[in-house]
């Protein structure tokens, strides 16, 4: 069982592919998504066939209605709650080759960090599962405090626990201590290059996953986009290059990695053949319009 928690949004995406000459109106395509890094994660484990329960919080608006309408029709197994708040929205203006991204977290700013330790509980039941953290997670200090308690306990199974640190923003919200702090809790750390240059206080990225790696003894893979992805553990680093491809959307690609890496280490395969199999899930998914895109449902690679 594959256990994720995270921001759960809505998505407005703007594409224009040239500006308006007035300066007041362009012909765009729209298109609206359900988003957020915990509800990526679930949805690309899903275009995977993995088993997802999914822990974040929706508002009782409508925007949260539709949210869990399509949570029950893909079949992930909704453990959150819903608040009177609104549920979190993102826009994504692509326009003229700029690309911009704003965020209003609504809901997910109300997490409750009793329900979420008992999330946590839950996917420490049977060694061998799999919990993904979303950094934006980690924002609440309760919640910060209950993932270390639960994940420290000897009384409990545990899991293979992978964190994403979620964005400069969040991390810089939560301090670097505090994101180190909670890497050492975890098995993988899947940081992208900014991040991970930005928490090792390294202009590299490999030397900052090696420097990573060292001081919290975490397997270190950090997402280097057109690029590839690297890996550094105690076997040292591999790399996985990307493919040379035109993208349409790269909004959610970090997070299909994510679950892709998941799905692969799950299996049984090797770091490579996961970091491999992550690469080419990504790049599947940055060729596809819109944050979750059905098409990818099924995917057999």
């Amino acid at each position: 069982m594959f256990f994720v928690t995270g921001d759960l949004n809505i998505d407005a995406t703007t594409v224009a592919p040239t500006l308006s000459l007035s300066g007041k109106e362009a012909q765009a395509d729209l298109m609206l998504s359900c988003g957020g890094q915990g509800g990526n994660v679930a949805f690309f484990l899903r275009c995977l066939d993995r088993p997802v329960q999914l822990f974040g919080t929706l508002g009782t608006d409508a925007a949260g209605d539709l949210y869990a309408v399509r949570l029950a029709h893909l079949g992930i197994t909704y453990a959150g709650n819903r608040v009177d708040e609104p549920t979190g929205m993102v826009s994504v203006v692509q326009e003229a080759g700029s690309y911009h991204m704003y965020r209003q977290r609504g809901a997910n700013a109300a997490v409750d960090p009793a329900a979420f330790t008992r999330f946590v509980h839950s996917a420490c039941k049977t060694a061998g599962d799999f919990l993904f953290v979303s950094g934006y997670s980690l924002l609440e200090k309760g919640c910060w405090a209950a993932l270390g308690a639960v994940l420290t306990s000897s009384a409990l199974a545990r899991p293979v626990v992978v964190m994403d640190p979620a964005s400069i923003d969040a991390m810089n919200s939560m301090g670097r201590d505090a994101v180190l702090g909670a890497a050492r809790l975890c098995d993988y750390l899947l940081p992208n290059e900014e991040e991970a240059c930005w928490l090792a206080q390294e202009a590299d990225a490999r030397e900052a996953a090696g420097i990573l790696h060292r001081s919290t003894g975490t397997t270190i893979v950090v997402k280097l986009g057109a690029r590839g992805a690297l890996l550094c553990s105690d076997e040292g680093i591999i790399m996985a290059p990307g493919a040379a491809l035109t993208p349409v959307d790269v909004t959610g690609a970090g997070d299909s990695f994510a679950a892709a890496l998941l799905s692969a280490l799950a299996t049984g395969a090797g770091p490579q053949t996961a970091l491999d199999t992550a690469v080419r899930f990504s790049g599947a998914k940055v060729q596809l319009a819109g944050t979750q895109p059905l098409e990818l449902l099924g995917y057999s690679g």
